[in-house]
């Protein structure tokens, strides 16, 4: 029995850290004004293929290519990274 609460708990705190995580990119892009909304799919999926410090840049680069004509990717990562890390400290 304790084997499978711990397993629960591990399970919850999973998903309650993937929320707070969306929560605060989705912060962020408000903060920025970007009109930019991930759901937990689309977390999932760029955790999937990039490292955490990548999925901006990766979402950038598959949904919002025409910011690169103007913008650096390093630049609008760092933008949201840096604000996502304000987010979290507020929350």
């Amino acid at each position: 029995m304790a084997a499978v609460l711990s397993e629960s708990n591990r399970g919850a705190t999973a998903g309650d850290s993937l929320a707070a995580e969306l929560e605060a990119y989705n912060r962020a892009f408000s903060d920025l004004e970007l009109p930019w909304r991930w759901d937990v799919g689309t977390l999932r999926e760029l955790l999937r293929v990039a490292s955490p410090d990548d999925c901006v840049s990766v979402y950038i680069e598959r949904n919002q290519a025409h910011l690169l004509r103007v913008y650096d990717k390093g630049f609008l990562r760092d933008l949201v990274l840096s604000a996502r890390e304000r987010c979290r400290r507020e929350a």
